[in-house]
């Protein structure tokens, strides 16, 4: 937490395979960390072309942490912006265990403007993005 108070997200943004995959890799999910991350992606979202579909890679293998109440609320009101805009987010999750826990929420979440997926591996993720 002390990065971003010094103004330095905990989580970096990139894009993969030519700019088709946006990608925020977090090293924490603390409120302060969710909040800037949250105003980045809507953003990203709202400025995002009409014809492009959307792709976004969530890595949030942080060693020893968990996914919070508040990133689970913060990411569904999110989810919800631009629903005319198709697209897939592809969940990067540490291990299998946490992976169907997550699944089982995004399920229950529903969501009936993109896909959505868990996934332990970077690279099946990505293959499942670009399809």
């Amino acid at each position: 937490m002390q990065d971003i108070v010094r103004g330095i997200p905990n989580y970096s943004k990139e894009w993969l395979h030519g700019d088709r995959i946006l990608c925020y890799r977090f090293r924490d999910l603390v409120p302060a960390t969710v909040d800037h991350w949250g105003d980045d992606l809507s953003n990203m979202l709202l400025e995002w072309p009409d014809t492009r579909p959307w792709r976004l890679l969530l890595d949030i293998r942080m060693k020893g942490n968990v996914v919070s109440a508040y990133a689970l609320r913060r990411s569904y009101e999110i989810s919800r912006l631009r629903p005319e805009l198709p697209g897939r987010l592809a969940l990067l999750i540490g291990n299998r265990l946490a992976a169907e826990i997550m699944s089982a929420g995004m399920r229950a979440a529903g969501n009936e403007y993109r896909q959505r997926r868990v996934f332990v591996v970077q690279a099946v993720a990505v293959s499942w993005l670009l399809a």
